[in-house]
C-alpha cells in the first residue's frame, strides 16, 4: 500500500513559508479617520492677528455694545447689591465676572503716573469726583475683552499660549483703534461717549474702574446747565 504523507508534507511546506512571509508583511495600513475639531490651529499657523480680525467688529464689539447697561444705571444697582449687578449685567469666566458698560460723562483728568494710564469719568448728575475709570494706555491689562461675552473659549484653542496671545492682542486692537485716534490730552473738561469692559473685583473708587474701551471719543464741552 503507497503511502501519502509524502505528498501531504510537500503542500504543507510551502503554505507554511508563504504565511510566514505574508505575516512580516502588511498588505495594507491602518490609520485612524482624522476627526473634525473646533480648534482654530494647533500649528506655527495660528495668527492672533488674523483671528482678531475675524471676530473685533463683527462679533465682539456689537456683542459687548448690545449687552452694555448705561453707566448710571450700572452704578445705581452696584450700589444697591454688587452681587445682584454682576447676575444681571455681568458674565463669569475663570473665576472672575466681567461686566461691560456704556454711557457719556465728564472727563476729568489723565492719570499718567504709571504705563497703564487712566480717564477718570465722572457720570451725571455730576459732583467732581470720579464714577469710572477707563483705561488708556499704552499698556491695557487684563482679559476682559476676551472673557467678558463667551464668544471666545479656551476650548477653541490648541493651548493656553494661544489663549493668552488672543487677549493680548485683543487688548492691542484696543490700543490701536480706539486709543490711538484720539488726542487724550484734550479730554479732561469735556465731555466722552464710551463703551467697554471690566472686572467686576473688589470694592474700590471709582466703583466702575479700568474699563479696557472699545469705543471712546469727545463728545462736547460740558454743559454748565447739566452740573
Amino acid at each position: 500500500m503507497t503511502s501519502d504523507r509524502p505528498q501531504y508534507w510537500s503542500i504543507l511546506v510551502p503554505l507554511a513559508v508563504l504565511s510566514a512571509a505574508l505575516g512580516g508583511c502588511a498588505p495594507w495600513t491602518v490609520r485612524p479617520i482624522q476627526q473634525e475639531s473646533s480648534v482654530v490651529s494647533s500649528d506655527s499657523a495660528f495668527s492672533p492677528v488674523g483671528y482678531v480680525d475675524s471676530v473685533w467688529a463683527a462679533k465682539l464689539v456689537p456683542a459687548l455694545l448690545k449687552s452694555a447697561p448705561e453707566a448710571r444705571e450700572l452704578l445705581d444697582a452696584m450700589a444697591a447689591s454688587r452681587d445682584e449687578a454682576e447676575k444681571r449685567f455681568g458674565h463669569r469666566e475663570g473665576g472672575a465676572a466681567y461686566v461691560p458698560v456704556k454711557g457719556s460723562g465728564r472727563a476729568l483728568s489723565l492719570d499718567t503716573s504709571s504705563r497703564n494710564g487712566l480717564l477718570m469719568v465722572d457720570i451725571a448728575p455730576f459732583d467732581g469726583k470720579p464714577d469710572i475709570s477707563i483705561q488708556i494706555g499704552p499698556v491695557l491689562r487684563g482679559t476682559a475683552l476676551r472673557d467678558a461675552t463667551g464668544l471666545i473659549r479656551f476650548t477653541d484653542f490648541a493651548n493656553q499660549l494661544q489663549f493668552a496671545d488672543i487677549a493680548n492682542e485683543l487688548n492691542n486692537r484696543a490700543g490701536k483703534t480706539v486709543l490711538e485716534p484720539l488726542d487724550l490730552k484734550s479730554l479732561p473738561g469735556t465731555m466722552v461717549d464710551f463703551a467697554g469692559v471690566f472686572a467686576l473685583e473688589g470694592s474700590g473708587q471709582p466703583p466702575i474702574h479700568g474699563v479696557v474701551p472699545v469705543k471712546l471719543s469727545a463728545a462736547s464741552p460740558p454743559e454748565k446747565e447739566k452740573q
